[in-house]
């Protein structure tokens, strides 16, 4: 609106009425300062995902001009007067795009408004809100000529970020001798499941402040002490840590109702006279040191006390112990990726007069230094399917029979994919059963699984295989010893889950029966048994060898050229292992199918 005066008004009334409008309406155009000035900006934070925010606060105020007042302008009545919050994804105050619904502010000679809004907090990220207030200011455009301009008055913009919510719970703990001072170097142990029912285990090492860190998911847990720092005895206290959105809760397990706020592991200082330190060299063939063994150290302390110690391999091949006073066996508990473990053991004696290391084939000879030689894995050939085991004579297979433990090698020897030198003498003086001096004819006597076994022995597969220094080359092979034998030709999967009933922990071949079984080699019996020392018998040999490399006859080519195949044994056309008997006695070229099934294309007699 525009308030124009007229020429032909006289002189003096021009003058009354320019008088009266000044009084009434001081600010013209290009007053220092708007009508509205912002007197409390929004304060900007933080917030989770969803979590109920606090509301930001803007405060506008003016105050109508006055005769010989400062130069504030005049907000024009007339006009409506709206406040409204706006947000940006910038820094910035400058956008209108993003705005709430506006709100009028009515008008009076001095005006306070304060607003208020609510950010969102619906999703992650950060936005930028401020507040404006929008009005209409009376500016004298020109003599006599008055306007009213928009106008509008703004905040600094508040930062406000929405954070996702972490699904873990931050927590530490502390590791002290008796006296209270921190220590360094002890492993603490949080071993449990997550929400999801997922298997966790952190291991944290103290700092030189004595404080291990964890952060874990949401979830239960158990919380010790794995190993104590060199020199003190670890503690057996145990605590159960609840890690839920609403907080952390640690108990201890002897009084779950008690609420624990700092954790605290108080180790016992070992006397020097009863603590030995000694160290363990794991190198392969080539004497090239191999990270990642773990060696262990398991027996009874002289306290009474049940040891294990299992320790890794550092870069340089070294593991390093220290132990109470007792005696112990030391052994390669599971070799570095692509290596077989060696079955070397050794007898570890502690005495208050000094730490003797022996060979357990030579326990009275002490050894000055320890090293575990670690052959690679020799791969098995799984591309050409020539036949690896024979019927008989008079035409059957016999798959009741038993194979011997030099038969179940020799086999193997025939299987690598690295074909056997059969002009290259390996005979070594490993067992005394299978190379031995004639007394007689006075020369050494070769039996004809010699030479295989030996090399079998120099490729590092038998280990394990023959426990007391002896091979027993005729004595048929038992179940668990042909696990054990195959177990060498891939890495050991290891598992704490016995997987037969009549296997239990303290088997010798516990390990490598758990990891045929976990890679689907053996399956054992309906009863949840798997006879470990039954012998096993030619049917089952090929079911297992048949499986560790990838193979399975094609039954509909058997069935089409059941006539004129080359071998068709007499005692096993119905017998539950007759495909893997064809597959591991009838040489074969093949395809494979679209499924992945083995399609025979031509035999070979």
């Amino acid at each position: 609106m525009k308030l124009k005066f007229r020429k032909s008004l006289s002189l003096f009334m021009a003058m009354v009425l320019a008088v009266a409008l000044v009084s009434a309406l001081p600010a013209a155009a290009g007053g220092e300062v708007q009508p509205f000035q912002v007197t409390e900006n929004p304060i900007g934070a933080d917030y989770l995902l969803n979590e109920t925010a606090v509301p930001l606060s803007a405060t506008f105020e003016y105050n109508a001009p006055r005769w010989g007042g400062p130069d504030y302008g005049q907000v024009y009545p007339t006009e409506p007067i709206t406040v409204r919050w706006y947000w940006s994804y910038e820094d910035s105050n400058t956008g209108r795009d993003n705005g709430a619904a506006p709100l009028t502010v009515a008008y009076a000679r001095e005006i306070k408004n304060t607003t208020t809004y609510v950010p969102a907090t619906d999703e992650v990220g950060v936005k930028y809100y401020y507040a404006v207030i929008s009005y209409h200011e009376s500016v004298m455009v020109e003599t006599g000529v008055w306007d009213n301009i928009p106008r509008e008055a703004v905040t600094n913009p508040a930062r406000i970020e929405v954070i996702a919510p972490k699904n873990e719970q931050d927590f530490t703990v502390s590791k002290t001798d008796e006296n209270g001072v921190p220590l360094a170097g002890a492993t603490i142990r949080l071993e449990g499941l997550t929400d999801e029912e997922i298997p966790r285990v952190y291991d944290v090492i103290t700092n030189s402040a004595g404080k291990a860190s964890f952060t874990v998911e949401y979830g239960q847990y158990v919380l010790t002490e794995n190993a104590a720092p060199t020199g003190y005895t670890a503690t057996d206290d145990k605590y159960i840590v609840s890690a839920t959105p609403n907080g952390l809760s640690i108990f201890n397990e002897e009084d779950p109702n008690q609420l624990i706020e700092d954790v605290v592991f108080v180790n016992t200082k070992i006397p020097e006279l009863l603590t030995h330190h000694f160290t363990v060299r794991k190198t392969d063939g080539d004497g090239v040191p191999l990270l990642g063994a773990t060696i262990r150290v398991e027996g009874t302390s002289e306290a009474g006390n049940l040891v294990v110690f299992d320790v890794v391999t550092n870069n340089d091949g070294v593991a390093m112990f220290t132990i109470e006073n007792g005696e112990y066996v030391l052994s390669e508990y599971n070799a570095p990726a692509g290596y077989n473990a060696t079955d070397d053991t050794y007898i570890v004696k502690a005495t208050p007069d000094g730490l003797f290391i022996f060979n357990s084939q030579q326990p009275n000879q002490p050894v000055n230094s320890v090293v575990f030689v670690n052959k690679e894995i020799p791969p098995l050939n799984k591309d050409d399917h020539f036949a690896y085991m024979q019927g008989y004579p008079d035409g059957t297979f016999k798959p009741g029979n038993n194979m011997t433990r030099a038969e179940a090698v020799v086999m193997f020897s025939r299987l690598l994919d690295e074909t056997m030198d059969l002009t290259t003498d390996y005979r070594g003086a490993y067992y005394p059963d299978v190379l031995h001096t004639n007394p007689w004819a006075g020369v050494n006597t070769q039996p004809w699984y010699a030479n295989q076994v030996c090399y079998m022995h120099w490729k590092g597969v038998l280990a394990s295989y023959s426990r007391d220094g002896m091979f027993r080359p005729n004595e048929p092979v038992t179940r668990a010893e042909f696990a054990t034998l195959a177990s060498h030709f891939e890495k050991l999967e290891l598992t704490d889950v016995n997987i037969f009933t009549d296997v239990p922990d303290n088997h010798w071949a516990v390990k490598f029966i758990n990891s045929a079984a976990a890679k689907g080699w053996i399956i054992g019996y309906s009863d949840g048994t798997f006879a470990p020392d039954a012998n096993i018998t030619r049917a089952e040999v090929v079911t297992l060898v048949n499986r560790i490399l990838e193979r399975k006859a094609d039954e509909g080519y058997l069935a089409v050229n059941v006539a004129t195949l080359p071998r068709n044994y007499s005692d096993v056309r119905t017998h539950w292992a007759y495909l893997a008997i064809m597959e591991a006695s009838m040489g074969h070229d093949y395809d494979i199918g679209s499924a992945g099934d083995e399609i025979w294309t031509t035999m070979y007699p």
